[in-house]
């Protein structure tokens, strides 16, 4: 695969990992809403103030509330993993991948195959790390990756991290440092430009003693 492709899977699986954890914590916050909601009195909900408590008789409560300010606006994790997943399925659309119920599982089932023009594939490895730091900022998650000893044969600094997520087959080592491929780079299989990475189970084949 190319380092696009490269790029492209190790951010899709980083957002897997993410959503798993999204998903753990909408679960929790469903109990915990779902045993609030029990214990408290009843709510109502107004389509202008949000969350409102009944006063009880025949007075109007959205006009007794209508100096206070509306509440802030509290976004769920259940919302976070809608949004998430919305934006996946149209990059799935857009790049017209196989349908599916699941917009990421579309996209890594058709990474490896995918025959695109390198900027087309270029852009959607840019996309998938923009979904990518999108979950792990809601997470406030650094990326899923280790340091690894050996100097990158790019810029020979000690700078080297492995994925840590994924499938083994999948996951790749990146030059912290952010160095990119050049004309006189002698980084097999890179693209000019583009920030160095190479599949995990052939770093040692590539990576300076």
């Amino acid at each position: 695969m190319t380092p696009h492709h490269l790029h492209a899977t190790a951010a899709a699986w980083s957002i897997h990992t993410a959503m798993q954890q999204l998903g753990a914590l909408a679960a929790a916050e469903a109990r915990q809403r779902g045993d609030t909601l029990t214990a408290a009195a009843p709510i109502l909900r107004s389509p202008i103030h949000g969350t409102i408590h009944p006063i009880g008789g025949h007075a109007d409560p959205v006009a007794t509330l209508t100096a206070d300010r509306p509440p802030p606006l509290v976004q769920t994790w259940a919302q976070r993993i809608r949004r998430l997943t919305d934006r996946l399925t149209w990059l799935a659309d857009m790049y017209r991948l196989p349908a599916g119920p699941d917009p990421l599982e579309r996209i890594l089932t058709a990474l490896p195959a995918l025959t695109l023009p390198p900027r087309a594939l270029g852009l959607l490895a840019l996309h998938l790390s923009d979904e990518d730091e999108l979950a792990r900022g809601w997470l406030n998650h650094p990326p899923y990756r280790t340091r690894i000893p050996g100097d990158c044969p790019g810029c020979r600094r000690r700078s080297l991290e492995a994925a840590t997520v994924g499938p083994a087959a999948a996951r790749t080592v990146v030059c912290a440092a952010d160095c990119r491929h050049t004309p006189d780079c002698r980084c097999p299989g890179g693209l000019e430009g583009v920030r160095h990475i190479w599949p995990r189970a052939g770093v040692l084949s590539v990576v300076a003693p």
